[in-house]
């Protein structure tokens, strides 16, 4: 009896050190001035990044699931070296003020390094809903110019508004509004609707993004 419960105990505490190795290694928790978390709610969690130039970050964990990098500005590469399974490294190609990654895949582990003289600054959007049965693979890049993008978890499209333009959304599906370059984000629920304004003499460029599914279980 007194085995029994010695190998109950053990397994329990190994399951716990496993859970908190894995909190201790989300970067919002230990790297605080690289990742904060910007928005979250039961469909999506809003992290912006910052790289300084030249940085090396410490090793830290990223969740498997669907994820959407929204780039706020120009930057060269960024060194990825990942932590078990193939120990790789991938290097991130140079990327454009509001280009965009889409990808989903396996739980993360890896360090970052900037080797660029400019700092990368960028969002980390994770969804947490369902992916609807979509490619476990998934990794399309969207410059600029790539206007819509869409598949049974999202649809991204892009707005531009001139001066003193205005417009209004109505969101059949919840929606989140990212504006260009500043990263400030706006949530609409579902059948709610929202109104935006240009009163900048640039023109104001603008990603919605619509969750077409529900929050996973």
């Amino acid at each position: 009896m007194v085995d029994v419960m010695t190998r109950t105990l053990f397994a329990i505490a190994l399951v716990a050190m496993a859970a908190g190795n894995t909190t201790a290694q989300d970067p919002t928790k230990t790297i605080p001035d690289s990742y904060k978390v910007a928005f979250e709610n039961d469909y999506v969690r809003v992290v912006r990044v910052h790289y300084p130039a030249g940085a090396k970050l410490p090793e830290h964990t990223h969740a498997a699931g669907t994820t959407v990098y929204v780039y706020l500005n120009d930057s060269d590469g960024v060194i990825f070296r990942h932590v078990g399974g193939s120990n790789s490294s991938v290097t991130r190609p140079a990327v454009k003020s509001g280009g965009m990654r889409v990808a989903t895949g396996r739980e993360e582990h890896h360090t970052a390094e900037n080797t660029s003289k400019t700092a990368s600054d960028f969002l980390r959007i994770f969804f947490k809903t369902d992916d609807a049965g979509g490619p476990r693979n998934l990794r399309q890049r969207l410059s600029p110019d790539d206007r819509t993008f869409e598949n049974k978890q999202m649809r991204i499209t892009r707005l531009r508004l001139e001066q003193h333009d205005s417009v209004s959304i109505d969101a059949k599906e919840p929606a989140l509004l990212i504006e260009l370059p500043s990263g400030d984000h706006r949530w609409i629920d579902a059948s709610k609707s929202t109104t935006l304004e240009n009163h900048d003499a640039r023109d104001l460029h603008v990603i919605r993004i619509d969750f077409l599914t529900r929050p996973g279980n």
